[in-house]
């Protein structure tokens, strides 16, 4: 018997299972350990799927809701091994490498600067990033390592009413492996890799589980070192392989269960990365950089948090307190700016001087960022009956920012200290965001076959900005004048409604209606009009239908879902003619309308085929109304920077050497279609983004008992140099200095993992 989830199945043989290590998403892994050891296995040998998505365990293909999960084993099989390449695993899930600041997640096209659409959740503490100088906090979304995991879970549409974090186009689920309370063990990894043209990188990895106290007490450390290879040069400064990156951290779990029904949770995570920015003048060529100054960036997190669960009879109470700190600091060239004005006036004169004293320089942004969040919840219920979840949720956001033009070392091209006569200009800037919400849902079983769901969301949000010019610097626009202190409010229902129908045990129909939210906020620039300093919440109204199903003894497995969004008072960024700093302002309605796709072949036993798709078709759906934007886009423009077709497919083939080692081959595929970067082809800052196609390959041999492995890969087989970001701005010297981003080169690497 096969067992599926709608994006992979396993082949139910023990020794097969291992071979492959292609757990299928969610494969056997409750949110509990004692639940792994409970439902790993069914009665005929078959593996029971699970996931917690509806925070409560379910088999994902009786699962009513749109959802891809992915076990610990198969990120490894797709060469996944952070939070930045989880694109290929989901369709619909798109994730974009901005240029200096992060990256940023988009759930069926729906994107905008501002507060993140798509809620990122590490285990059960939810990760917000930095707003920065622009407000722009879903697009400094952090990389997170993906070392000792259960799974990861994907989740397509609003998930309001039942997650804290709001989670406006749906949620990314990053849940860890737990303390095993009377387990020993000892997992280790290591990996070295060569990038086309670049340098050589190696990383380690480490986990210890260590029961201190029998069936009470454990504790699960984790820890990582990487050296990740540059492949860009910088011709000017006669640097190579500019952009390494140095990375290392850990976390450590402790579980403590003083009784069968109550289990305590201590968490600590540390991450820091130390490196330099990997983009290029786009007219230079691909990997060639031709800037003045060196760019480095610096990501430091930690988060600590406490969860506390407590099984009653009649329901179980789950409460979460956690303290997240981001100190992340990076610089960007800022000298082909002043070079590029200061051409505009007479060599020599007093402007031209003035201009051209100013560089070497960067734009330098440090940034810190402290979040506590609570959410407590509690859920019950019967399967046959009523089941629900009812939570609080509080988070508290304080940034304090700073945009400085620093000089840099004209020899060498490193940044000078940020201080004295080395800072030309400085904007400071604290950014404080209070939200709090209540959340409930709950799923009535009319009959065996046929259940609604009913849920309901209360938000209120208070953010203050403060700002204040501290350096002035005319030429960039900071301009002296008083500080400035603005705030805006508001509060509003969101709410859910889903019918699902379990035709035959192989067969689910469901059909969803749901409603999304994300805070507003305030502008923080320099002379901007009173009409665009603050802007509002924007909303939207999911409609979808789902079916999932399995075909020849799940020989055949096909998930699929249509859906429609209808997104009102929409955040738009926008740049004001000759200015240098973006905002964001509200702008019209927006519509999108797609379909997903995820299936999976498993011909005979061992051989594996996946295919997932998605087309999703978002435009304006009226012209943009706030004429302050810079060529605002018109009814009918496409939604910028997200493709509007992806397809991620696999192939996987697993077999037995001998009585005690296996050996697999596996192939992945990923392409997404071309974009544009603004609404209006005729903005002055538009690009175009063009198709973007990356196929990797791995071999690898294990031990039956799933002690040892070793795998040789290639990511990037063509070697495509696919520009996948491009930006233009005046500050980077004029239009025709786009900043661009490339793939990573052909990358060939050998890994190898050891379980005692």
């Amino acid at each position: 018997m096969l067992s599926t989830n709608g994006m992979f199945t396993r082949a139910s043989s023990t020794a097969l299972a291992a071979v492959l290590a292609f757990a299928t998403p969610g494969l056997a892994l409750a949110q509990d350990a004692d639940a792994l050891e409970a439902n790993s296995v069914d009665e005929e040998g078959g593996d029971v799927i699970v996931v917690t998505a509806l925070r409560r365990s379910t088999n994902v293909q009786e699962t009513p809701l749109a959802i891809t999960a992915v076990s610990a084993a198969q990120l490894s099989q797709m060469g996944i091994n952070d939070s930045n390449a989880l694109a290929k695993a989901s369709p619909g899930l798109i994730v974009r490498e901005g240029g200096f600041s992060g990256t940023r997640l988009t759930i069926r096209n729906i994107r905008a600067a501002g507060e993140a659409t798509v809620g990122l959740y590490f285990d059960e503490t939810p990760v917000q990033g930095s707003s920065g100088t622009a407000s722009d906090a879903g697009g400094t979304t952090p990389d997170i390592r993906l070392f000792d995991v259960e799974r990861v879970e994907v989740l397509r549409g609003p998930q309001g009413t039942l997650y804290g974090s709001s989670s406006m186009a749906g949620a990314v689920r990053l849940i860890l492996n737990k303390p095993q309370l009377n387990d020993t063990e000892l997992v280790v990894t290591g990996q070295v890799s060569g990038v086309e043209d670049g340098g050589v990188g190696f990383e380690t990895q480490a986990m210890i589980n260590l029961p201190i106290i029998a069936d009470m007490l454990a504790v699960r450390i984790v820890g990582f070192q990487r050296e990740r290879p540059g492949y860009v040069d910088n011709i000017r400064l006669g640097r190579s392989n500019i952009n390494s990156q140095s990375s290392e951290g850990g976390r450590i779990i402790v579980r403590f269960r003083p009784a069968s029904n109550l289990t305590i949770d201590g968490f600590a995570s540390l991450q820091n990365s130390d490196g330099f920015l990997n983009d290029y003048f786009l007219a230079a060529g691909p990997y060639i950089n031709t800037f003045e100054s060196q760019q480095p960036v610096s990501d430091k997190n930690t988060i600590y948090s406490g969860t506390l669960t407590w099984d009653a009879d009649f329901a179980t109470l789950t409460v979460v307190g956690a303290h997240a700190k981001r100190n992340f600091n990076y610089s960007f060239d800022t000298s082909a700016f002043f070079r590029a004005f200061g051409a505009n006036f007479p060599v020599g004169s007093p402007t031209y001087n003035a201009f051209m004293s100013q560089a070497p320089s960067v734009a330098n942004s440090p940034q810190l960022t402290k979040t506590d969040t609570l959410e407590a919840r509690i859920s019950g219920g019967s399967e046959q009956g009523l089941q629900w979840t009812a939570g609080y949720f509080y988070s508290d956001r304080k940034g304090d920012f700073a945009s400085n033009i620093a000089r840099s070392n004209p020899g060498d091209g490193s940044v000078l200290p940020v201080a004295g006569a080395n800072l030309l200009g400085q904007r400071l800037i604290e950014d404080d965001l209070k939200q709090q919400a209540g959340f409930a849902e709950g799923t009535f079983a009319i009959t065996p076959e046929l259940s609604v769901t009913a849920g309901a969301r209360y938000f209120h949000y208070e953010r203050r900005v403060k700002g204040a010019v501290s350096v002035p610097n005319a030429f960039v626009g900071f301009i002296a004048g008083a500080p400035t202190d603005q705030s805006s409010s508001e509060n509003g229902w969101l709410y859910k409604a889903n019918i699902s129908y379990q035709a035959t045990p192989d067969l689910l129909l469901y059909a969803t209606a749901s409603s999304g939210q994300r805070p507003g906020g305030v502008n923080q620039n320099v002379s901007l009009p009173a009409v665009l300093q603050t802007y509002s919440s924007d909303q939207l109204w999911n409609y979808e239908f789902g079916v999932k199903t399995s075909l020849f003894d799940d020989l055949l497995v096909l998930n699929a879902d249509v859906f429609q969004i209808d997104w009102s008072n929409m955040q738009t960024s926008g740049t004001l003619p000759n200015t240098n700093f973006g905002f964001i302002a509200n702008a019209g309605r927006a519509r999108a309308r797609g379909m997903e796709v995820e299936t999976t072949i498993t011909p005979v036993a061992g051989l594996q085929f996946q295919i997932s798709s998605s087309y999703i078709d978002a435009k304006l759906r009226e012209d943009q109304s706030n004429q302050s934007l810079l060529a605002p886009g018109l009814k009918g423009d496409d939604i910028p920077s997200v493709p509007k077709f992806t397809i991620q497919g696999a192939a996987q083939y697993g077999w037995e050497l001998s009585g005690a080692t296996t050996a697999s081959l596996r192939a992945d595929v990923y392409h997404q279609s071309s974009t544009w970067t603004e609404f209006r082809h005729t903005n002055v800052f538009q690009r175009f983004l063009p198709s973007n196609t990356l196929v990797s390959l791995r071999a690898s041999v294990a031990g039956s008992d799933g002690g040892w492995s070793i795998g040789v890969f290639v990511n990037n087989l063509l070697n495509s140099d696919t520009v996948v970001s491009k930006a233009s701005a005046n500050i980077f010297g004029g239009l025709n200095n786009v900043r661009a981003i490339s793939n990573v080169p052909r990358t060939i690497g050998l890994d190898v993992t050891k379980r005692f």
